[in-house]
């Protein structure tokens, strides 16, 4: 198996804030990330003026002046600022909002919008383009400044007070877009986008058995968390990551063994086992004969 695998960071409140349960900043005061990465907590970009890229969930949109982005926590993402940056960023903690919203439910996407309907615009991202009217633009600036001035200030208090104006931009763009998140919530295209979701990672581990596949790998390539898919798989088809990588690699050396005169250490390598001794254990473990044994067997059957 090559050991190539390449990292996306997953970055905690520490390192992206200077507090660790709320902040509100502007461009100016850190880099933002070009390359794919996940966080810990939840984000909103609050766009005054457009240009800027962003890749969210295997998607890549250009956002226009009068824009919300909301970034759901684990989701993979990044960010190309604009040549005339004007962003605004809000960081939050996974349990500013309320001590049930842990990483676990972040999750079960389709289950947490029935008890949580503040996370509504962070699971719909990339599905809807929060983008606003000057009017509706202009209320939302009106909660950013003032959380601005309530968080610089910390007073007794300051939580509550911050918590309401997230919820009410929050619910705002809920409102302003309530036609289209009904649609996804409440029509068979929720259950869509996570069929889609598990055919995207059925078709990448299926094209790919030879390298060194790994729950995080797979995770990077398909723009899903791996709590996520390790859900997916299991509702879908009974089985953890490792087993049905462990299954589809042992269907496909089947196939190879029947249909290919390759050697046996071959076959390994295109299962994505290096070491042919242990590809033959796991598939001695799986189907009673070893690689030889079965290949012959099988033969003699058609003979």
């Amino acid at each position: 198996m090559s050991k190539e695998q390449v990292k996306i960071k997953t970055y905690q409140m520490s390192e992206r804030s200077q507090r660790l349960d709320f902040e509100i900043r502007d461009w100016k005061v850190r880099d933002p990330i070009i390359a794919p990465h996940r966080h810990e907590f939840f984000q909103i970009h609050i766009n005054v003026n457009g240009g800027s890229r962003h890749g969210i969930t295997n998607n890549e949109s250009i956002y226009p002046d009068r824009s919300l982005i909301f970034i759901l926590p684990y989701r993979v993402h990044y960010s190309i600022p604009a040549d005339n940056p004007n962003y605004h960023i809000i960081n939050f903690s996974g349990n500013f909002l309320g001590s049930n919203l842990t990483a676990e439910l972040f999750e079960t996407e389709e289950l947490v919008a029935l008890e949580h309907p503040e996370v509504l615009p962070f699971l719909h991202q990339g599905l809807i383009e929060f983008n606003f009217t000057n009017e509706q633009f202009l209320y939302i600036m009106n909660i950013v400044e003032r959380l601005y001035e309530i968080n610089k200030e910390r007073k007794i208090g300051w939580r509550e007070r911050v918590r309401g104006g997230l919820l009410d931009l929050i619910g705002y763009a809920c409102e302003i877009y309530s036609s289209q998140i009904s649609q996804l919530t409440d029509s068979p295209l929720n259950h869509s986008s996570q069929t889609e979701s598990f055919k995207r990672v059925i078709q990448y581990i299926d094209k790919n058995l030879k390298t060194e596949l790994t729950l995080e790998s797979v995770a990077h390539a398909t723009f899903l968390s791996p709590s996520y898919i390790s859900q997916l798989l299991k509702q879908k088809t009974g089985l953890a990551f490792v087993g049905w990588l462990t299954m589809k690699r042992m269907e496909k050396a089947q196939e190879l063994l029947l249909m290919t005169d390759n050697r046996i250490s071959e076959i390994a390598r295109e299962v994505g086992f290096s070491d042919e001794a242990y590809f033959t254990r796991r598939f001695k473990q799986r189907l009673g004969n070893s690689p030889s044994e079965f290949r012959i067997s099988r033969q003699l059957k058609v003979s």
